[in-house]
């Protein structure tokens, strides 16, 4: 049985309250991805995903290599295709 006192919500009272952001509602998206031929080795991949991930890109190319050895190339594809499809 419902307590009177307390609204009505849809969410259990344990969980928090979701914070919404007023700037980010009207404002473009500003961390779009895109290659960073500036900083990139090969085609600018990696640093490119690194800059829209916040990652480094040093870890990126470690993990690109790591899963074209173990992936039997499967990675060296979707490398070339992030990097042909991505301005």
């Amino acid at each position: 049985m419902a307590d009177k006192n307390k609204p009505a919500s849809s969410t259990p009272s344990s969980w928090p309250e979701p914070i919404s952001s007023p700037k980010r509602k009207n404002s473009p998206v500003k961390n779009k991805l895109r290659l960073d031929k500036a900083n990139g080795k090969l085609m600018g991949v990696c640093s490119g995903l690194a800059n829209w991930s916040g990652m480094d890109a040093n870890i990126l190319r470690i993990i690109f290599v790591l899963a074209t050895i173990f992936g039997f190339g499967s990675a060296i594809i979707i490398y070339l295709a992030i990097g042909l499809i991505v301005d």
